[in-house]
């Protein structure tokens, strides 16, 4: 029996349509056979993507606006992302981007935490074991190679909708690590064990990200909530630099590794922390977003369609309406050092999500 097409080949998560300055960027699961399109290894039905829309896809790269496109050319774009085949990027902010710095364990840690304040104040992600292979999808477990090339084209569309620059440093994700076969997660009491399983990792970690925070911007780094190895040496990485002063404490905050925020405790987490000559523990500090910065990371999130359930993103985005009750938020962790800065940021989203709303 031959295969029928599915007339849509995803289920939106957000409701919104495309604005006339939205910029429109193509997802990367798609595949041309000769015999027409895929999606995620599905076929797409011809009169969703009809053969000759195949230079209106590739031309859906970020760079036009949607209203620059004759209206038949709207109509089809308008499906895809309604399909969810396409996200659509914001009109580029006006001011130039900051200097902030995500440091993210994997591609989509910093955009499920943070999404929204990059999409405010756009930045710097850099991915720290970015060669991953493990995906949820059946089609893609027997193709590990395209499967690790599409979880970065993934990432780069999501920095594409945020408006945030991207660095790969290529390191091996633990589940590909022979360290970590029998499993990747560890308790509190366990800290020490990722560095002493893999010293030679954590070193040309540190010696990466060294380079990486070298100036004089604020760098955020995963508070490593959930015990994930590859969260625990990113940030203990981080740690080793502040101890050797090569970054400085009053740059530093803490974000809620996502979705483990959603079931382990950050509070304790954030505890167990002890920086600088006082030992002190980092304390939360709430960042509201606007609505247009909400909307901005629910279009970010979509991409990841790899590895990432919906399900988990409709729950962080609950979760931050949870956290800014009447509004919406993110949480960092702030030390002493870096309350006055980071206060000040939280200050500017505040004012603006006011002025929004």
């Amino acid at each position: 029996m031959p295969e029928r097409p599915s007339p849509a080949p995803s289920v939106r998560r957000t409701t919104h349509t495309l604005l006339a300055d939205d910029r429109p960027i193509r997802l990367p699961h798609a595949e041309f056979d000769g015999a027409g399109v895929r999606f995620l290894g599905d076929p797409v039905d011809p009169a969703l993507f009809p053969s000759s829309a195949t230079e209106l896809w590739h031309a859906c790269d970020g760079t036009r606006p949607y209203r620059s496109w004759l209206s038949p050319e709207r109509e089809l774009i308008a499906g895809w992302h309604a399909a969810g085949l396409v996200v659509a990027a914001p009109r580029p902010r006006s001011r130039p981007s900051s200097a902030l710095t995500l440091l993210s364990p994997h591609p989509d840690d910093a955009q499920l935490a943070l999404g929204a304040l990059l999409a405010r104040f756009g930045g710097r992600v850099v991915d720290v074991f970015s060669h991953e292979t493990w995906t949820r999808r059946a089609h893609y477990r027997s193709r590990p190679a395209l499967a690790s090339r599409l979880l970065l084209a993934e990432e780069r569309v999501a920095c594409g909708v945020l408006g945030a620059g991207l660095t790969v440093l290529g390191h091996t994700d633990a589940a590909d690590r022979a360290a970590w076969q029998e499993g990747y997660f560890l308790g509190p009491q366990s800290v020490d064990t990722a560095r002493a399983a893999e010293p030679e990792l954590f070193e040309r970690v540190a010696s990466d990200l060294a380079a990486e925070v070298a100036g004089d911007g604020p760098v955020l780094v995963p508070l490593a909530v959930g015990g994930h190895v590859d969260h625990i040496l990113t940030r203990q990485a981080a740690l080793h630099l502040i101890a050797r002063k090569t970054l400085e404490p009053e740059r530093v905050a803490f974000y809620e590794d996502m979705p483990y925020s959603l079931f382990a405790d950050a509070t304790a987490e954030a505890g167990r922390l002890a920086i600088g000559r006082e030992q002190v523990s980092p304390v939360p500090l709430l960042i509201p977003a606007s609505e247009a910065a909400v909307r901005t990371k629910q279009e970010a999130l979509w991409p990841y369609r790899l590895q990432v359930l919906e399900a988990v993103s409709k729950r962080i985005v609950r979760h931050g309406r949870q956290l800014g009750a009447p509004g919406w938020a993110e949480r960092l962790w702030v030390l002493p050092e870096s309350a006055d800065a980071y206060g000040e940021l939280a200050a500017t989203a505040a004012e603006e999500a006011a002025q929004a709303g």
